[in-house]
């Protein structure tokens, strides 16, 4: 539900592609660089890849340029936006606005596409969504499994092969592992690597459902905000008849058990960064929680480890501060014994 504002500019050759928009974050950013309506700027690719607006270059101004203000209302619903407060007691306010309108049509179809790519339903890719949504095929993401091919295969630019392989990759994706099931909902502030942590400590969704507040918060690595947001995502009625029209449409979740072949890393904290050569970063983090230790998202004094690839990031130069102890992939596929 978060209005992202963006740049519309003259269609500009940019590291070997011509681009005409790219993404200013928030109004914070905005300010930050002073930017208006009509401002000639200076656009780079941020990794050779998003294009990001860098430098406003106000002396090329005309005196037509006009200060940038963000809707009252969301340009989709039309309802009212807003600002949230960060934290439970924090009176500081988030950089992002957010429709308000729980219904919002265009907050509805980006959780449908959140939600068909966790569960890696590939065949309904954005497009292929919006058009069910316009058709009236669906309205929500428990929807989708209600869909059959004669549904499918009447539309234009479809036919029954393809109305088929969508039916199938739905069917194929219906059983869900519990963490990958508490990804896919969307809950504020809870990414994979929570969502795994929350999966670990309560093993079912009806225990986690259950759990209070301070449960919840007593996770490690799961801090008042991110609990905060859990817990009330559970006590919220819509959300609970989405989760239960989703398992009368024949979704279910399948029981999660920690498979640890050895404790050998009990006890121990890992936060993997860069690029590893021998295996792929998922694959270290199956490894590192198989012999029984825990993955962390960011580096603390409680870290008992940072695994370093290439190209390491500001977690590399954090944990060098904290004095954490750090392996390169040498060391660590030894620790592992791979």
């Amino acid at each position: 539900g978060v209005l992202t504002p963006v740049a519309i500019f003259n269609p500009t050759l940019v590291a070997g592609s011509t681009v005409s928009k790219a993404t200013l974050h928030n109004v914070d950013q905005i300010e930050r660089l002073g930017l208006k309506i009509g401002d000639t700027v200076i656009i780079q690719k941020a990794g050779d890849v998003i294009p990001e607006v860098v430098e406003v270059l106000p002396k090329l101004r005309m005196g037509k340029e006009k200060k940038i203000h963000m809707p009252n209302k969301c340009p989709v619903c039309d309802h009212g936006v807003e600002k949230r407060n960060i934290g439970e007691k924090s009176k500081e306010q988030s950089a992002a606005y957010y429709c308000t309108n729980p219904k919002c049509p265009a907050k509805n179809l980006r959780f449908m596409q959140h939600f068909v790519s966790v569960l890696e339903i590939y065949e309904i890719g954005p497009k292929i969504l919006s058009r069910f949504q316009e058709e009236g095929l669906i309205s929500d993401a428990a929807d989708i499994f209600n869909l059959k091919i004669g549904d499918i295969k009447d539309l234009e630019r479809f036919g029954e092969k393809s109305a088929e392989n969508i039916i199938n990759s739905i069917n194929e994706h219906r059983n869900v592992s519990l963490p990958r099931f508490i990804f896919a909902l969307g809950i504020l502030h809870v990414g994979e690597q929570t969502a795994e942590d929350l999966a670990e400590a309560f093993g079912s969704l009806e225990k986690l459902m259950g759990a209070s507040l301070d449960e919840i918060n007593s996770i490690e690595n799961i801090g008042p905000v991110v609990a905060k947001s859990v817990f009330d995502y559970f006590r919220q009625k819509e959300n609970v008849k989405f989760m239960e029209k989703l398992f009368r449409s024949g979704v279910t979740i399948e029981s999660y058990k920690l498979k640890a072949k050895s404790y050998k890393l009990s006890g121990k904290i890992f936060v993997i960064t860069g690029t590893l050569e021998r295996m792929s970063r998922d694959e270290a983090k199956k490894k590192i929680k198989e012999l029984g230790g825990k993955i962390s998202e960011s580096v603390s004094k409680k870290t008992s480890f940072v695994v370093v690839g290439s190209e390491p990031g500001s977690k590399y130069e954090k944990a060098t501060k904290l004095g954490v102890n750090i392996l390169n992939e040498k060391d660590f596929l030894k620790l592992i014994k791979l």
